[in-house]
């Protein structure tokens, strides 16, 4: 073994133990009963909370780690290159494209149920998806601009900045850097993004747009272009969550209203709308490489 795959495998079992003990550490948190803000002062607090620990769990480490055990440092994650507008074009409308795709998906996936003898399992993920729902509205108390701009930049900006650094620009990437088919690598850092929100009922939506982001950036080799599909994805729900509140359903990404089921058709049409563009994606970067 040289000391360059000694490093990526030592790397990837770094990044492993740390995403493990943190998950970990969340399961616990959540387990303990957790009082629902209902003041604007906790609720600001939290919002300040959120920036600074997605901060510390997100950005710090994938910072650390590039310095200290990548030659390739900042260049590591693929930021130092200023995206193409074609490949941001593409990005917002993938996600554009997906909404019906991930509002079906959400459909299916709320209406799963564990077999009866792990009934108490599944009263005990309900009631953590009942709070985590009170809490998010508990962000959209202030109907202000003022309000809906700071719900963009916590919500939308800063999870799209911090989850893309850490799940697909550092662990997706030295998934690949240690051999793993990088098909493989996109889905296994997908299903580990979506396990990490603790929403078991948006699992599925959230692992496929995982997906999808892991995609934009592996063919795109550019982390600001998954940053801003991230982003506008949650964008797009912050805003109709602001304006559309009473209409809205639970999960993030997913903002249409409850009374108004996406049918297979509308889902299977989506996904190929959405495969269509990776892969006309995909051919403008050959493209661009055969060029340079």
């Amino acid at each position: 073994m040289n000391a360059s795959t000694f490093k990526d495998r030592l790397g990837l079992f770094t990044i492993l133990t740390y995403f493990i003990v943190l998950f970990g550490l969340m399961l616990l948190e959540n387990s303990s009963a957790e009082q629902i803000p209902d003041t604007v002062k906790e609720v600001n607090f939290i919002k300040i909370m959120q920036v600074v620990l997605t901060t510390l769990i997100f950005i710090l480490p994938a910072t650390l780690f590039c310095r200290f055990m990548r030659d390739e440092r900042t260049a590591f994650l693929n930021m130092n290159k200023t995206p193409n507008l074609y490949f941001i074009l593409t990005a917002a409308a993938c996600i554009l494209f997906a909404l019906p795709a991930v509002s079906g998906l959400e459909s299916w996936n709320l209406a799963i149920h564990l077999p009866s003898s792990m009934s108490g399992i599944e009263s005990w993920m309900r009631g953590k998806e009942s709070e985590a729902e009170k809490i998010t509205n508990m962000f959209f108390q202030d109907k202000s601009i003022g309000g809906l701009v700071i719900n963009i930049l916590v919500m939308a900006f800063m999870a799209a900045l911090s989850e893309e650094i850490f799940f697909r620009g550092l662990l997706q990437q030295i998934f690949i850097k240690n051999k793993i088919n990088p098909h493989v690598a996109i889905v296994i850092a997908a299903i580990l993004f979506s396990a990490f929100h603790l929403q078991f009922f948006g699992f599925i939506p959230r692992m496929f747009l995982g997906i999808v982001l892991g995609y934009l950036y592996y063919i795109t080799q550019n982390l600001w272009v998954s940053i801003t599909a991230h982003f506008c994805n949650n964008a797009f729900a912050v805003v109709a969550t602001h304006f559309y509140a009473p209409e809205i359903t639970g999960t993030e990404g997913v903002a249409i209203p409850a009374e108004q089921p996406i049918g297979v058709a509308f889902v299977l049409l989506s996904l190929a709308m959405v495969i269509g563009q990776l892969v006309l994606l995909q051919r403008y970067a050959n493209k661009i490489k055969t060029l340079l």
